[in-house]
């Protein structure tokens, strides 16, 4: 082999170095690109989220139609949840502790959230109790805790469709004295702005965790 040849033979095999180099530099950023990265990261998310206490449904659930009644009188159905993230409560007004705490919690994420993109969220007490809490009675209870707070009722069967639709449940429970307390779920039910059943926040529920819950779940929508 002449010295000219071998000269030739040594460039070619430094470009085809150099071109494996660079093949290898893109495979590299692409397996490493946000949408190879996606389902790995998707992982961790729900990890944590469920550490937080936190339930993501993987596919969002539309909600068959009902007709309720809200709190100022006026009809409430599934459109009323579409268009903004809510968080909605199965409780009522005779209940003596866990109820006004959420409630006070709502209360506070309102305000914490008021200069960010969460500041019109839906708050919403379901009620439990829906022979008691009448629109009037629920209008005067919410007043306590915010003004702009929704307060939905209804025939119990309907009220009880809805609640089973996002996976709630309540009961009465005879007292002694002739009176009654409601068993009911204690989730806190999120609703995404297409009105559909997105998830769950299980108990104990503190404003920190509601908080970092619903900016990443909304973050990530």
């Amino acid at each position: 082999m002449t010295k000219k040849n071998a000269g030739v033979q040594r460039t070619v095999v430094i470009l085809l170095c150099i071109m494996v180099l660079f093949v290898g530099a893109a495979v590299s950023r692409i397996l490493r690109s946000p949408d190879s990265a996606e389902p790995q990261q998707a992982s961790v998310n729900v990890e944590v989220l469920q550490q937080q206490g936190a339930f993501v449904r993987p596919e969002p659930k539309a909600l068959k139609s009902f007709l309720l009644t809200s709190a100022d009188g006026q009809p409430f159905t599934r459109d009323n949840f579409a268009g903004q993230w809510g968080l909605v409560f199965l409780g009522y007004t005779h209940c003596p502790d866990i109820c006004p705490t959420t409630l006070s919690l709502f209360k506070q994420l309102h305000r914490n959230w008021q200069e960010t993109e969460l500041a019109n969220i839906q708050y919403v007490l379901l009620t439990a109790d829906p022979e008691r809490d009448t629109p009037e009675r629920l209008y005067e209870y919410l007043q306590f805790f915010n003004e702009g707070f929704v307060g939905v009722t209804g025939e119990v069967a309907d009220v009880a469709e809805l609640a089973k639709q996002l996976n709630g449940l309540f009961a009465r429970v005879p007292q002694e004295n002739g009176d009654y307390l409601v068993d009911h779920s204690a989730n806190i039910v999120i609703i995404n702005p297409a009105g559909q059943y997105h998830g769950f926040i299980r108990p104990p529920h503190s404003v920190e965790q509601i908080k970092q819950i619903m900016e990443a779940v909304s973050g990530a929508y």
